[in-house]
């Protein structure tokens, strides 16, 4: 990373898909499909911090264990609905940084099936 920046990088996966049920924590060729957005974005060095923005325990718990971190759980049935996953984008923002944070930028990562 630049020497100064604060870069961060929110990967938002809700725990309840209507689709897929369980879809980030269920395996993909042998490991949960959270754990590969979240070691590619690590190892893009890219970013100082790698949040995932989560509803679910068991999601939280494979994030930190791939190196991410889960500064809360939010609230499943005000911020988890389908079709709203920039809301979670926003609300780990605001949440996460305050205005005198120096974050200089955040990226979201979206990954689907």
């Amino acid at each position: 990373m630049n020497e100064g920046s604060n870069a961060v990088c929110i990967i938002p996966a809700r725990g309840g898909s209507k689709r897929i049920p369980r879809k980030n924590v269920r395996p993909f060729r042998g490991r949960p499909m959270l754990l590969w957005s979240v070691e590619a974005t690590l190892m893009s060095d890219s970013f100082d911090s790698v949040l995932v923005s989560t509803d679910d325990d068991e999601i939280a718990d494979v994030a930190r264990a791939a190196g991410a971190e889960v500064p809360f759980l939010r609230s499943p049935r005000t911020l988890s609905v389908g079709g709203l996953p920039r809301l979670s984008h926003r609300h780990c923002r605001s949440a996460a940084f305050s205005e005198d944070s120096g974050l200089s930028l955040w990226q979201g990562i979206h990954y689907a099936v």
